[in-house]
């Protein structure tokens, strides 16, 4: 969905000891810079959408009322229905100009999250266990479903010798659906989110640029070491505080 974003990198007008980009040349940067990035927030934009929309119909079609003393399918419920409304909140959130492609990530994680949970809330009022919460790939959160390596044999040996490579390595490292593992066990770039990070984050360029999500410092971000909150149990409430405005301006 988002391999174009690399070319943009690949073409930067960073300055060299025989080049320095002119102002023409930053400028035509900068736009092709935005103009992709906007195309981009446009189609998740539409993806956040259709994501919240189809939640509130499972939600609508699948409504528990629940006696106290089921306090496990009331926790799930409960969260099901505050990630519900997290990502109904940063849809709401998303013609405005400080929406980066990491909080309409957001929106999707926690709406497909919040069926999840929902599901388990239905599991447990019929007393049944339910499994986990999916584990989504860290390279870009809107992927499938993270793809678990081989079991490693138990004896420390043969599981030295069993990851012999820095693409094995490499690619056990973080979570990873199957084609961002193809990708990295292949010696390749993955199919990463990409954000906007703020000129003067940026040192030695002009203009905004784009990165890996996960590059962009902490301190503006709460995506970025939590793959868009799809590792957060805390996101709901967090994005219901509004705490996830952290970003300056740019």
């Amino acid at each position: 969905m988002f391999r174009r974003w690399w070319f943009l990198k690949a073409q930067s007008p960073a300055p060299t000891p025989e080049h320095h980009p002119s102002r023409r040349e930053v400028r035509e940067h900068q736009a092709l810079v935005l103009g992709e990035w906007e195309a981009l927030r446009d189609r998740l934009r539409d993806l956040a959408a259709e994501r919240v929309t189809a939640a509130g119909e499972v939600f609508r079609a699948a409504e528990l009322r629940l006696p106290t003393e089921e306090s496990a399918a009331r926790r799930a419920y409960q969260w099901a229905l505050e990630a519900y409304e997290a990502a109904g909140r940063l849809l709401d959130g998303a013609h405005h100009e400080d929406t980066d492609l990491p909080d309409l990530a957001a929106a999707v994680v926690l709406a497909e999250q919040a069926v999840e949970r929902l599901a388990a809330a239905h599991l447990l009022h019929a007393g049944q266990r339910p499994g986990p919460l999916a584990v989504r790939c860290y390279w870009n959160p809107l992927h499938g479903p993270a793809e678990s390596s081989a079991e490693p044999p138990k004896n420390r040996k043969t599981r030295q010798r069993t990851r012999n490579t820095a693409r094995e390595a490499a690619a056990d490292r973080r979570p990873a659906c199957r084609s961002c593992r193809s990708a990295i066990l292949a010696g390749q770039t993955p199919d990463v989110l990409p954000a906007l990070l703020p000129a003067k984050a940026a040192p030695g360029r002009k203009g905004p640029v784009l990165v890996p999500y996960f590059a962009v410092p902490r301190q503006w971000s709460p995506w970025s070491t939590t793959a868009c909150g799809a590792y957060d149990p805390a996101t709901p409430a967090l994005v219901l505080r509004g705490d996830h405005h952290r970003r300056p301006p740019r």
